[in-house]
């Protein structure tokens, strides 16, 4: 089975808020089925802060589940802005998703699990 790698940076009011939210992002989407590594990553090397850019590595058949923790993380967070990129040998999305409802974080998450 092919694994696909998603990269997903979380942008928010302030630099400690956008950390806060990717551990919360990475924590919620580790238990996810499929899901064999979401960790964090530093967008700036220079900082002290631990990232906030989730790295998640899952089975191909995984895009459903992490479609759903995205869809619950986001229904959380409105204030939160989110991009989303899939890199795979089967193709490449990129997302950017911004102060949503829930009804259209569902409705990107679909899209992104739509393989």
């Amino acid at each position: 089975m092919l694994n696909c790698e998603y990269i997903l940076m979380v942008h928010a009011s302030d630099e400690f808020a956008a950390t806060e939210e990717a551990r919360r992002l990475a924590d919620d989407l580790r238990d996810r089925t499929g899901v064999l590594a979401a960790d964090r990553r530093k967008a700036d090397e220079q900082t002290m802060d631990l990232g906030s850019i989730v790295a998640v590595l899952a089975t191909s058949g995984a895009t459903v589940a992490i479609a759903q923790g995205l869809a619950d993380w986001l229904r959380r967070r409105r204030g939160t802005q989110l991009t989303i990129e899939r890199t795979s040998s089967s193709g490449s999305i990129k997302v950017a998703v911004e102060r949503i409802d829930p009804e259209a974080a569902l409705r990107i998450t679909e899209l992104v699990s739509g393989d």
